[in-house]
């Protein structure tokens, strides 16, 4: 191996411990989806849980995240993070997929249900199917939208909000890795910039590879 293919080697290096250095620490540092850790910690800061199941045609886990603005179900769905689209009708919006998810009309008669629940002190659900759509209706704060791929005779199988599991890590271990990692790009920098010539060290003799 020549001494400038050395050179390019632990440049290399150098720029790869500093990509993961900086990744690491943005994953540390990243919080989840819009501050909410849980759905009780949601519906107590007077928020809306917003909850979807997708069907058992399905290979997605039902789901839920925090909707912070809820003026109607269709912003309540897009503020908790999902990815909703419509139908537009003179009926108002009519729900056609979330995440991608659009259930066929089939038989089955399978499609988004859509029902509104009341959250007891023991954070127990009790639904009521909606009358209207995603556009006409008026989430309060403090209760669950729930939307599930079914018929009208299904209720959502979230019926208590869970508490939050215990983290099997935590983001004292995302920092120390982080600091481990931008050690590592300093170390591979300096040696990289020795050997480019960027800095000297008096009586340092560097190996030739």
């Amino acid at each position: 191996m020549t001494i400038t293919f050395s050179r390019v080697a632990l440049t290399t290096l150098a720029v790869t411990a500093t990509t993961l250095s900086l990744s690491t620490a943005a994953n540390a540092q990243s919080p989840v989806a819009n501050d909410i850790a849980d759905a009780r910690e949601c519906v107590d800061a007077n928020n809306v849980w917003v909850y979807v199941e997708y069907g058992e045609d399905s290979e997605k886990e039902p789901e839920g995240a925090c909707a912070t603005e809820f003026t109607d179900g269709a912003v309540a769905l897009e503020s908790a993070g999902f990815l909703p689209t419509f139908n537009e009708t003179e009926f108002g919006k009519y729900l056609t997929s979330i995440n991608d998810v659009a259930p066929e009309w089939d038989e089955r008669e399978l499609y988004w249900v859509y029902s509104s629940g009341e959250v007891a002190d023991d954070y127990s659900v009790d639904y009521t199917y909606y009358q209207v759509g995603a556009s006409d209706s008026r989430p309060e704060g403090g209760t669950v939208e729930a939307w599930v791929v079914g018929t009208s005779s299904d209720k959502p199988a979230l019926t208590t909000l869970a508490e939050t599991p215990a983290a099997t890590g935590s983001s004292e271990d995302g920092g120390w890795i982080a600091v481990i990692a931008g050690l590592l790009a300093l170390i591979g920098g300096g040696v990289a910039a020795l050997y480019q010539g960027l800095i000297t060290i008096p009586g340092l003799v560097l190996p030739k590879f």
